[in-house]
């Protein structure tokens, strides 16, 4: 078992919660792992890196809510009442192997923790709508978790120099700002909390990972160094409309 940094964040802006999770990919290819959840402070939609910053105006009901470029591709996603994770650890030599093992361990571990809740869902095997839809959740890729054919979790990965990040969003209810994707609770009446759900959730992970998480804070160093990668990136219209 190695040790795991463990942040459980208040809810934060899209541009400081893309800002955090950069500087803690920066710090693992320093050798340091970090497991975070997190939230969002209001309705934010998040475009995948590749994506044009015009083609939100497709998704009218969430026009008028903040919008921030992700470091990680894939789709849009409209983040309100979910959980959102990320995963920062050194990177292996074995890149691609070390990938696809993240993607598993994260997603089969929530979806047996999610039965223990009585929610059955299943790791999507069979891809559609890849790359032809504006929101991520309308896509299944295969490794999603999806609940009554609706995609209720997917994740994405970045790497850099020697660090690989992932984070993914686990849908617990839908938004008014986006009313085409149900939630968790909308698909089974199950009322379940993002506070439930992590505290379910790590001990699978723990043992996925084979790591003893540690409950910790951003250092001030780290605090310094997001609020420039903040300001100078995720904050900055010359990143978020570049395309």
């Amino acid at each position: 078992m190695t040790e795991c940094r463990l942040l459980n964040d208040a809810p934060s802006s899209g541009c400081w919660n893309m800002a955090v999770d950069q500087v803690l990919l920066e710090n693992a290819s320093a050798g340091r792992s970090t497991l975070r959840f997190y939230q969002w402070e209001s309705p934010t939609l998040s475009l995948g890196y590749f994506q044009h910053y015009s083609d939100r105006q497709q998704h009218s009901t969430s026009l008028s809510c903040p919008c921030v470029r992700r470091a990680s591709g894939g789709g849009a996603i409209l983040h309100d009442y979910e959980l959102t994770y990320s995963y920062a650890t050194p990177s292996e030599s074995r890149v691609a192997e070390q990938q696809a093992e993240l993607y598993d361990a994260f997603h089969e571990s929530l979806i047996n923790v999610l039965k223990d809740f009585g929610v059955d869902a299943i790791r999507c095997e069979t891809p559609q709508n890849a790359k032809s839809k504006f929101l991520c959740f309308q896509r299944h890729t295969i490794g999603d978790v999806l609940l009554d054919n609706h995609k209720i979790t997917g994740s994405a990965q970045r790497r850099f120099q020697q660090g690989t990040l992932q984070h993914g969003s686990i849908l617990l209810r839908q938004s008014t700002a986006a009313p085409e994707l149900p939630g968790i609770y909308e698909l089974t009446g199950i009322d379940l909390t993002a506070e439930a759900l992590i505290q379910a959730w790590l001990p699978r992970l723990s043992s996925k990972l084979q790591s003893d998480f540690v409950g910790a804070q951003l250092s001030s160093n780290e605090a310094e160094r997001i609020k420039i990668v903040r300001q100078d990136k995720f904050g900055s219209h010359r990143w978020n409309q570049k395309k």
